[in-house]
């Protein structure tokens, strides 16, 4: 299952970007990565990711930024922030820009990241589960 989803990381960090890539392609999600919020935007505007993982201190553009744009592309986009330098404002803003869920970093467990990346598969499924029975 987790082989049809898409998903892409934006991160300034390069380690960042290898270390989630490599840990999410052994899961078998297929995973494209950049470290530019401009970059971002124009993979999801001529691409379809299920999942994207944002660094909410990005250069260009904040997290909270790009995480409008997305959802202004997609909607079902399950966006997921991330931050080694968080607070309040940035999480509250998050979550009422429609993130899904928010991960702190350094990731000290990937396990947690990976509940965390599954939760937003399992919501997909539940959307397209609804979906197929409203156009049955």
């Amino acid at each position: 299952m987790k082989n049809k989803y898409k998903v892409l990381i934006v991160d300034k960090e390069e380690e960042i970007l290898h270390t989630l890539k490599e840990f999410l392609e052994q899961e078998t999600y297929t995973v494209e990565t950049t470290r530019s919020s401009v970059d971002a935007i124009e993979k999801i505007k001529s691409d379809k990711y299920h999942i994207v993982l944002i660094d909410t201190d990005m250069p260009e553009m904040n997290g909270v930024e790009l995480l409008k744009e997305i959802k202004s592309y997609d909607a079902l986009t399950q966006v997921i922030m991330m931050s080694g330098h968080s607070t309040m404002e940035k999480i509250l803003s998050s979550l009422e820009y429609g993130a899904n869920d928010y991960i702190q970093k350094p990731f000290t467990n990937m396990d947690h990241v990976m509940q965390v990346i599954d939760y937003s598969v399992q919501k997909l499924e539940r959307w397209r589960q609804s979906i197929i029975q409203i156009v049955k």
